[in-house]
Order: structure tokens, then sequence, then C-alpha cells
């Protein structure tokens, strides 16, 4: 596959965005990367418009500044298209960014919207931290990734590659809606010809309270009102031994459905589980009467959280866009992508996590569980970090940063790595009712008496 990619970052050769697409040059050799640095500038050539002719994916890298992207880039785009518009819409484009992860949002909905604005098709992003390239599992994520996106620019349309794959088709809307029901039903058919195991779930079976705000979940790791409604119930229906799960609905005043919002919001009892790593999530929603805004607005709530139905929406109201997802879902599933944590974040569990610790507001066992994870440990001041003074410090201090990287480059081996690992049901369900824990009997002294006897013995020996 002819790949053509535009770097728009200003440092160009000492880009780390671009030493992460060497990477790729040289696991996927088979593949021909066209890398055009084409950092600061806002015009294009005709020679940047031969290679859009020629490639059969244009990849856009770049990181981004001021928490936005960056206007050299929007600008060229813009030029490119008032030249080579024709040729643009009928390329596939997709946005690789080096900022970390939920900063990258904005900028790639800035670019999606661009994209989408002009008719021109693109794939889902993948937004990683810089020094991701790395590490074992930044150079894996970026390998599932772009093995994803050259199958998805293939046409790449299979089935699910084994018979263990279970699918949850969860139904959200707040009402009887026949277009969800429909869509639904279609989610149903299709993953089910794809040779997964299919259970469609309504969420309006259930009685699901909404939360009080008490913190129950972070004093006792459980939400007070498991005993007292359906929620663990509809919990373990949608989650337990679940691959894929399809959250089918639609938005109201441009938020998801009440019923929705009330069972995603007493998901923080578990803020310490894992248990949405490996799992697919996916949000088809029904876009008729709805505002551009309030789907902007949805992708970013989606983006930011993970357990908002993941990163990706459509309209339910056009079947080509349902069995689109569930082919995406099928590539997913088989190129063992872990969704919770590729694309925009490090998963739910760890920032419920941190938000525990920020309240300050844990039950006794919780201070070791977190310093095991590194959630009390502070931030150390390196002391090789030397001021830069110069343009020519700035030079240094670039090329200096570019030795790890590219050692990486150089030992990369010239094939993919099996990255086949796929973690199944995720264990045992979460604790969802309070256990009480005994009570500790103390002497005056604050030792029970047998410990006290006891280290008495062991003076004595």
């Amino acid at each position: 596959m002819n790949v053509t990619v535009f770097s728009f970052s200003p440092k160009n050769e000492t880009s780390i965005t671009y030493q992460s697409v060497l990477y790729l040059q040289k696991v996927f050799a088979e593949d021909c990367f066209d890398i055009r640095l084409v950092g600061g500038k806002c015009e294009c050539s005709d020679d940047d418009g031969a290679a859009l002719e020629k490639g059969d994916l244009i990849m856009l890298i770049t990181s981004l500044f001021h928490f936005s992207v960056p206007h050299q880039m929007m600008m060229f785009l813009d030029d490119l298209y008032e030249k080579f518009g024709d040729i643009m819409k009928k390329k596939t484009f997709v946005l690789y960014s080096t900022s970390g992860k939920i900063m990258d949002i904005t900028m790639q909905g800035y670019v999606e919207n661009f994209l989408d604005n002009h008719g021109i098709g693109y794939e889902r992003p993948l937004s990683q931290f810089d020094v991701s390239i790395l590490s074992d599992n930044g150079r894996k994520e970026i390998i599932r990734w772009f093995k994803f996106i050259k199958e998805r620019v293939s046409g790449s349309d299979g089935k699910f590659k084994d018979d263990k794959c279970r699918a949850v088709v969860f139904d959200v809307s707040d009402g009887d809606d026949p277009r969800v029901s429909a869509a639904a039903e279609k989610a149903e058919k299709l993953l089910a010809e794809k040779g997964a195991s299919v259970s469609r779930v309504n969420i309006r079976d259930y009685k699901i309270l909404g939360c009080t705000a008490c913190y129950s979940c972070y004093t006792n790791c459980v939400c007070c009102l498991n005993k007292a409604d359906d929620w663990a119930r509809c919990f373990e229906d949608v989650m337990k031994d679940t691959d894929i799960i399809f959250y089918v609905g639609r938005l109201e005043n441009g938020l998801i459905g009440h019923r929705h919002k009330a069972w995603l919001d007493r998901q923080v009892q578990f803020g310490r589980h894992p248990y949405y790593r490996e799992k697919i999530f996916d949000f088809l929603v029904d876009t008729e009467g709805t505002s551009a805004n309030d789907m902007n607005m949805l992708k970013i709530h989606t983006a930011a959280m993970n357990g908002f139905g993941g990163d990706v929406t459509c309209c339910i109201g056009d079947v080509d866009e349902v069995e689109d997802h569930i082919r995406t879902a099928v590539l997913i599933y088989n190129n063992e992508m872990i969704h919770s944590e590729d694309f925009y974040g490090v998963g739910v569990d760890l920032k419920f996590q941190r938000l525990a610790v920020e309240i300050q507001n844990l039950t006794p066992a919780d201070y070791e569980y977190y310093k095991a994870a590194g959630a009390y440990k502070p931030m150390e001041i390196n002391p090789n970090i030397v001021p830069v003074n110069s343009p020519e410090d700035a030079v240094r201090v670039k090329k200096g940063r570019l030795i790890p990287y590219r050692a990486v480059i150089m030992d990369a081996e010239g094939s993919v790595p099996d990255v086949s690992v796929r973690v199944r049901n995720n264990g045992p369900m979460p604790q969802m009712e309070y256990v009480k824990p005994k009570p500790k009997k103390l002497s005056l002294f604050g030792k029970k008496k047998n410990d006290r006897l006891s280290s008495q013995v062991q003076q004595n020996h």
C-alpha cells in the first residue's frame, strides 16, 4: 500500500512524531511511505499534489499547539483542497498525533470536521504521548492501529476470527422508539451473521435509580443503591463475559438519555476495577433532529470517558453506517485492539481511581492499593534539565531527545510482532454489595492481648 505522510511539526526531522512514522516504515516494510515534511508551511506545492495522488492512504501527523490544531496545518489543508480537492475526495485520510491522548481530542475534532465538511473519507485517529513509542505497549498500540487502518482502507470485511466473541446490543433509549428498535435488530442480525454470540438487553426492563452523591462508592467501593434497584443485575447482564457492546439510542436535549446516564453514573463504584479493558464499545445514535454541535459534544464525552460507549457515533437511520460499524467492530476484535486504553486515555478505572485520591475519602485498604498503583508517588525533578536560552540550544535539546527514538528504530524488526493477547472476561464480577468488616478488639494500649503476650515471649527469648 502507498502511504503519503504529511508531517506538520515545525521540528521536521527532529520531530518525535516523525520518528514514530519512521518506526512504522521499518516495521511495515512491504508498504511504500512517502513522507512530506511540511511543518510551518501554509501553502502546498505541485510535488505535494503528486504525492497526494499517488497515496492509497493519506496520513496527517502532528502535535497540538495551545491545545488546538496547528494553524499552519489547517491553512495547508485549505490550500491543498483548493488546488487538489477532486483528488482528496477520492482518498482516505487519517490523523496520528503525539500530544497525549485526551489533550488531542479538540485537534482531532477540527480535522474530522474539515474532512467531513468537504466530503473526504477519514478513519479513526490515534493519539499517543510522544514517549509511547519507547515502550513495548506504545509500539504494539501503533502497530495494531496501523494494521487496522490498512484493513479498513483495503476493504477487508471478514467474520470474527473465532467462535468466542460475545456481543451485547444494549437499547438505552428512554422510551419505546421504533427507529432505535429497528437499528438494534439490524445490529443484532449483522453481528450474528459475522459469527458472534449475540444478546439483546433493554434498559427499560430494569429499575435504575439515579446517583445521590453520597460518596458511598468511595468509602465502601459499593453503591448504596445496589440493593434498592436492578442496577447490579443490569450491569451483569450487559458486561459479564462480553467482548463487544453496542449502545443503541438517541440524544435527548443534546445528551444521552437519562436512563443511560444513570446507569453510567453508578459505575463509579468500580473505580479500582479494570472491568472495561479489552471490551469494544460503540454508540449507534439516532441523529434525526440533532444539531452538529450536539453530535460534537457527544463525541467529546465518549472520547473523554471511554465508558460512554467508546469514541464513535453514527446515524442509525442509515443502514450502511450501521453495517460499517459492525465491520469496524470485527476488525478491532480480530486485531486485538484494547479499546478502553487505545486512542484517548488510560481507561475509566484509572480516572475514577485518581478522583478517589483527590477527594481523600478512602477506605483503609485503599491507601496501600493506590500507593502500589503509583497514585501517591510525587513527581520527581529531573536534575539533568538545562534551560534553553538560544536557537542553538533548542536544536541541541531536540537532537538529544531523539537519541533513544533512533535506537528504537534501529532495533525494529521488519515484521509485525504477534500481539494477539486478548484477556477475556476480566476475571470475576466486581463486588456489588458492601461487606461490613469485622471489628477489631483492642486493649487500652491499642494492641490485642495476644499480640502483646507474643511480643513479651519474643523479648524473653
